[in-house]
This record gives structure tokens, C-alpha cells and sequence, in this order.
């Protein structure tokens, strides 16, 4: 990755399924559950991803379409599609914040772990809306804070301790407002959404190894912007001291990491004409 490049998802395309999947898809079906879909019925999956919701969404007979600004998560998220044999749901790269899109076209819309990652988040939450049928429902998936992330907990310890000179950042504004359960009630009613509800969920992650885990829990932009301020040697130092404290702690073998989030759902109302 060139030292010019702005780390971004679209880097990790690849890894996504078997490095983070394990524990978004988790979240992504419970937020199936709470917000059920059938068959023939119009599904948006927005930050789409590789597929992780929209995969699931589609085996239940859904007709989804799934949109993300990463051509290679779309690519991707196309290949398991046509590999399912789903040919009523497709994939397109698009602005969650500008939807190229019909108004009052979908039965259900989610965005799992997505709407973090979209500058304008409010525009993105009323494009959701806006194309949400009256009386369909959306759901919106959101870490509840990066101390109830344990998996992203522990790798921050190794770095404290791998790097002295690392100085912890606050988390972008939007993680405060979005990762509070009533600011995040507040926003999906301020969209168009009512009667909505949060569900605070917690899921677990197995990990087959610290060994894995070490060479693992770095492959995001956020830890790739990180290592690039901390120097060329942070990454090989941090998964060293991160595998050494696993391996103190869990022993050799497989274990647990819990994550918080938390499932905002909301029923589009009526427009009045």
C-alpha cells in the first residue's frame, strides 16, 4: 500500500469475509431478526460491504439491491450473489448519501456498520428514509463504543505497550453521536423514521489462535492510518507484544472476544401529500 494512499475499506475487500465477517455477520442476522424479510420482498443493504447482510438477506428470498462507494467490496459482494444463484439481487457503487434511487421503493433497508463511515451521515439516514416504503422498516446497526469492542480493546493494549510514543485520538464526532443509544434514536426519528426502538446486542467472536488473531486484528484503515504514524516498525512490534499478552491471557488456543452494538429500528412513516 503506497505511502500516498489513503487507507480505506476498499484495501481490505479481500480479507473481509474470514478476518471481520465472523462477528458483523452475527449482528447482521440479528438485525434479520428483528427486521424479517421474505421472499420477493425489496431489501437495500447501504455500506454493503462484501455481502455480509445482503447474502443473508437474499437466501431468505429477499430481491436485494446493495450498494457501497468500494468497487472492490462490490465486486465481491457481485461474485457471492451469482454464486448463490440470487438473480433478483444485485450490487451498484453509489453514494449512501446521494441515492440514485426511487422514492418509496424498498420494504426494509438496513446499514450494518456503515453509517459511521458516511461523512454526511444525516443525508445518508434521510436517503434511507426517503426510499423506505411507508410502514417499511429500517434497521441500523452501530458499535456501542469502542470500550465495549473487545477485540478492539486488546490490540490497543499491545500498542500502548508495543509504542510508547502512541497518543490515543477521541473517536470521530460522529461515533458520539451515532454510539449513544438516544442520539441515535433522535437521528433515525429526525430522518423520517418513528416508533423507533434500540436494541443493545452483544455478540461473540471466536478466534482460532492468538497466533490468527496477531496477524489479523490489524487489517483495517484504521489501524493501517495508525501504524503509518507510529513508524515502519510499529506493525511487526504490536503483533509480537499483541500474540505474547493473547497467549498469557487464553493460552494457545481458541477463545472469545465479546462486542457491543447496538440495533436501531425504526418504521418509515407516511409522507403526507
Amino acid at each position: 500500500m503506497s505511502e500516498m494512499h489513503r487507507p480505506s475499506w476498499d484495501d481490505y475487500a479481500a480479507e473481509y469475509e474470514s478476518v471481520h465477517e465472523p462477528l458483523t455477520g452475527r449482528f447482521a442476522a440479528r438485525a434479520l431478526e428483528l427486521v424479517p424479510v421474505g421472499a420477493s420482498q425489496q431489501v437495500l443493504d447501504v455500506a454493503a460491504g462484501p455481502g455480509t447482510l445482503a447474502v443473508l438477506a437474499a437466501r431468505r428470498g429477499a430481491h436485494v439491491t446493495a450498494i457501497d462507494t468500494s468497487p472492490r467490496m462490490i465486486a465481491r459482494l457481485q461474485d457471492r450473489l451469482r454464486a448463490g444463484g440470487h438473480v433478483g439481487s444485485e450490487g451498484h457503487s453509489m453514494d449512501a448519501a446521494r441515492l440514485d434511487l426511487e422514492d418509496a421503493r424498498f420494504d426494509a433497508v438496513f446499514c450494518i456498520f456503515g453509517i459511521m463511515l458516511v461523512p454526511d451521515y444525516q443525508a445518508a439516514l434521510a436517503e434511507m428514509a426517503r426510499v423506505t416504503k411507508p410502514g417499511g422498516r429500517a434497521a441500523v446497526v452501530m458499535w456501542s463504543g469502542l470500550e465495549h469492542m473487545q477485540h478492539v480493546q486488546v490490540w490497543l493494549r499491545a500498542v500502548v505497550a508495543a509504542c510508547p510514543q502512541f497518543q490515543p485520538s477521541p473517536p470521530p464526532d460522529c461515533w458520539t453521536v451515532l454510539q449513544n443509544a438516544a442520539s441515535l434514536r433522535r437521528v433515525m426519528q429526525a430522518a423520517g423514521y418513528v416508533d423507533v426502538t434500540v436494541h443493545t446486542e452483544t455478540c461473540r467472536w471466536r478466534v482460532a489462535s492468538p497466533a490468527w488473531f496477531a496477524d489479523h486484528a490489524d487489517l483495517s484503515p484504521a489501524a493501517e492510518s495508525l501504524y503509518r504514524g507510529l513508524g515502519s516498525d510499529a506493525r511487526p512490534a504490536v503483533r509480537r507484544e499483541l500474540e505474547r499478552q493473547l497467549r498469557e491471557h487464553y493460552g494457545s488456543g481458541s477463545f472469545d472476544l465479546a462486542a457491543e452494538a447496538h440495533i436501531a429500528v425504526g418504521v418509515r412513516q407516511a409522507v403526507p401529500h
